[in-house]
């Protein structure tokens, strides 16, 4: 278990409740709420597959259909309440609740191998378009029920209509019939008591003529129903009546409907709520291009290129975050952090406890994907001042108190991440406990991932093998944090230049530089010819790994293009043997004709003439045929020299000879691509036959010229869309089928801006995101119609 003190001081709540507000549906901030770091590694990746697949699904499939309801699980639960019914409004909730379940359950029946985990909740979901059809009858959008609802409520309202109307007319009448002299008051019809009624003075008012109901505040106006309508407002009161029996007839029938089918509604509210629950996290994982890491070795983690999410969130981009890289395994068990204050430090500790926390409960996590998370049964946190008032503890003694709850579990299977280990105390003292600490937990299998500035904790590494100094970088030429960091070297608290940054006079600062002993600060200057080697060290390292992407993209399009010269070379010999074979069955079935016609004429001489001028017709045809495939100009090694520029005949491609082979070889560059070519299909070009050739060329290039690759990395995105319509047109000019837009990862905004470009565009057929092996989400590979 990883108790609730490490939780909020990692603040995974934090993280939770902001997905939870992503949230469509009160089912599935529910789910999300119950999110927590899990054990079992079977069940951690399968939350990490439905919430990445519904990544795919909320970025390049079509809309899902989820939309916002009220929560009708407490509706449902009344249908179970004998004599209860529903009334009107209940009943659209269970309605509302079954139209999005027959949306979302029928999305996309047609593409569910592509999201196999999604389908397995899609295919579960009960759909009821019987009970939909019945309420929708019933019931209209605002809550009323229907005439239509049923016959016997068709017939009550239209005879209430009818008696309504003629008591209206009634009434209408003998306010007609009277006038104000007389003792009527005007002429408005109201309604008292349910019965309709008309305004009459106090003082002319008389008995025999009706019915007092009702009077004025004032007294001065008496309403009366007139003795003639009586039976009539009789016979309207007993149809509406009627009217409310038949009503809760109906919404009792409804009620018993849905009562059969509460139990599996209730399941689709859960169903719901765990898709709504994959969703919210993956349109979190795209607000912190989150990724799915490995679930490697238990107690072991390889954090490439981390991001505290909150902190992304907070400043509104992913680039804006320094990332941090950590390792911890089997023979690194501790890596003890110096540097100095403001470096980043805590920020350092709370990012790989957020990982954990955040792998372990099956989210993406905002680091490189090829990042690796294992299991830990304990994570302990001590991080930050931490003294309490209420109870009486300093700063030391709330750090020793958490400590020693780490301490009392630990296990190999545990994660302690310490900040400022033994700080609040003697210095001396202070460093001597955190050194037997850090020893004591390491000895026992820990984990343990420390800050510290204390010299004595930064000697550790070079006695015990199992334990690796870090730092976070520091710029002495601004004399401020970089907050990037490195492993392998210690660092120093760089006291006195912060001092002096922040203000402290400098004759101060100089004079706390000389009380400084002579042997610290050799090991600080030490540190700092370390830190300067390593960032020249590391540039060389970003250097070297692009030109190895640069290099490995140039052998992937040689070899396409290699492949694609040899696949023309056998397609013209096999176009070369077929016409061949066409010409040699031509010419043998004409040979035996004449053969034969010879025999019976006895070889006269106009037999003979035809045979001769058929034979050189043939052998004119042969050379022709010849030529147009294998035979250039020039068929001798002694008219050819390297360098020449020449046309291999065959593929209508120009190149240089680097290397004649025999006499009748040749290596010829087109291109960056080497390719022996028989002399005979070679022509030697001159000056103006090459320009003519690239003339011809130059107008439209061919495939062979044309990479199948763009970059677009750090344009914005009004800029790579016109880089990339621009390289569309020539990409379908040149034949180009498959084409890769290489964007980067970044925050996404590029991806998806041109992803939006390209599913409008006229040319593209279809596009995705390359798999591991072809760049992932930095590159997507888009194909081109025919």
């Amino acid at each position: 278990m990883i108790d609730q003190h490490t939780i909020q001081t990692l603040e995974f709540p934090k993280v939770i409740s902001h997905i939870a507000g992503k949230c469509i549906t009160p089912y599935g901030r529910e789910e999300v709420e119950r999110f927590e770091p899990l054990f079992a590694e079977d069940a951690i990746r399968a939350r990490q597959s439905e919430i990445s697949q519904m990544k795919d699904i909320v970025n390049f499939g079509s809309a899902f259909p989820l939309s916002r309801c009220e929560d009708c699980r407490e509706v449902l639960d009344k249908t179970g309440v004998e004599g209860a019914f529903l009334d009107p409004k209940e009943i659209l909730a269970v309605l509302e609740l079954v139209e999005i379940s027959a949306a979302v359950g029928s999305y996309s029946k047609d593409e569910r191998e592509n999201f196999p985990a999604i389908a397995e909740y899609l295919k579960r979901i009960r759909a009821y378009p019987e009970l939909r059809k019945d309420i929708t009858r019933a019931i209209d959008e605002d809550g009323c029920v229907r005439d239509r609802a049923s016959s016997a409520l068709r017939t009550i309202r239209n005879d209430l209509s009818t008696t309504k109307r003629r008591l209206m007319a009634k009434l209408d009448g003998i306010l007609a019939s009277r006038n104000k002299q007389a003792g009527w008051q005007d002429d408005l019809v109201t309604e008292r008591n349910d019965r309709y009624v008309i305004p009459v003075l106090s003082g002319q008012y008389k008995s025999d003529e009706g019915i007092l109901h009702d009077r004025s505040q004032s007294g001065a106006t008496f309403y009366v129903e007139p003795k003639e309508t009586v039976e009539m407002n009789n016979r309207l009161n007993l149809l509406q009546q009627e009217e409310r029996a038949e009503i809760v007839r109906i919404l009792r029938a409804l009620t018993a409907e849905i009562a059969q089918r509460s139990e599996a509604l209730v399941e689709n509210t859960h169903l719901l709520g765990k898709l709504d629950s994959f969703r919210a996290a993956a349109v979190f994982a795209n607000e912190v291009n989150g990724t799915q890491p490995r679930i490697g070795r238990p107690s072991s983690f390889d954090l490439v290129d981390a991001r505290h999410p909150l902190l992304i969130l907070q400043f509104g981009s992913v680039d804006k975050v320094v990332p941090t890289s950590l390792r911890i395994d089997q023979d690194r068990r501790a890596l003890v952090i110096t540097g100095p204050n403001t470096g980043g430090k805590t920020i350092a500790l709370k990012t790989v406890g957020l990982m954990v926390l955040m792998a372990q409960s099956g989210l993406l996590i905002p680091a490189d994907e090829k990042s690796t998370v294992g299991v830990f049964e304990q994570v302990y946190a001590d991080i930050g001042d931490e003294q309490s008032i209420e109870l009486s503890l300093s700063t030391f003694s709330s750090h020793i108190r958490n400590i020693s709850r780490a301490i009392e579990h630990v296990s190999e299977n545990s994660l302690a991440l310490l900040d400022e280990i033994g700080v609040g105390t003697d210095p001396k003292e202070g460093a001597a406990l955190a050194e037997a600490i850090v020893l004591f937990m390491v000895k026992h299998g820990a984990r343990v991932v420390s800050s510290t500035h204390y010299s004595q904790l930064k000697t550790l590494a070079l006695e015990h093998p199992e334990i690796e100094n870090a730092s976070l970088e520091f710029d002495r030429k601004t004399l401020a944090p970089t907050y990037r960091l490195q492993t392998g070297i210690p660092g120093s608290s760089y006291a006195v230049e912060i001092a002096q940054r922040l203000g402290i006079p400098e004759t101060i600062c100089n004079h706390a530089a000389r009380l400084v002993g002579s042997s610290e600060r050799s090991l600080a200057e030490l540190i700092a010819s370390l830190e300067s080697e390593l960032g020249q060290v590391r540039q060389d390292k970003i250097d070297l790994s692009e030109r190895l992407d640069k290099a490995r993209e140039l052998e992937h399009y040689y070899r396409t293009q290699t492949e694609k010269f040899k696949n023309e070379i056998e397609e013209t010999r096999r176009e070369a043997l077929e016409e061949t074979d066409h010409l040699l069955g031509e010419t043998r079935r004409e040979v035996e004709r004449l053969v034969a016609a010879i025999r019976r004429n006895q070889a006269d001489e106009k037999t003979v003439k035809q045979t001769h001028r058929f034979l050189k017709d043939s052998r004119r045809k042969a050379d022709k045929l010849h030529s147009k495939h294998f035979r250039g100009k020039k068929t001798d090694a002694a008219h050819f020299d390297k360098g020449d520029t020449v046309r291999i005949i065959s593929l209508n491609k120009e190149g240089e000879i680097v290397e004649l082979i025999g006499d009748d070889k040749a290596r010829v560059r087109v291109g960056a691509v080497n390719t022996v070519v028989q002399l005979r299909n070679l022509e030697k070009l001159t000056q103006k036959k090459q320009q003519a050739q690239s003339q011809a060329t130059g107008a439209i290039p061919n495939t062979s010229e044309m990479s199948p690759e763009i970059h677009l990395r750090g344009m914005t995105g009004e800029e790579a869309i016109e880089a990339l319509e621009q390289y569309l047109d020539r990409a379908v000019v040149t034949g180009l089928r498959q084409v890769y837009v290489v964007h980067g990862k970044g925050t996404g905004a590029l991806r998806r801006a041109l992803t939006e470009f390209l599913n409008g565009h006229r040319e593209v057929d279809s596009l995705r995101l390359g798999n591991w092996n072809e760049g992932g989400a930095g590159v997507t590979i888009v194909k081109l119609k025919s």
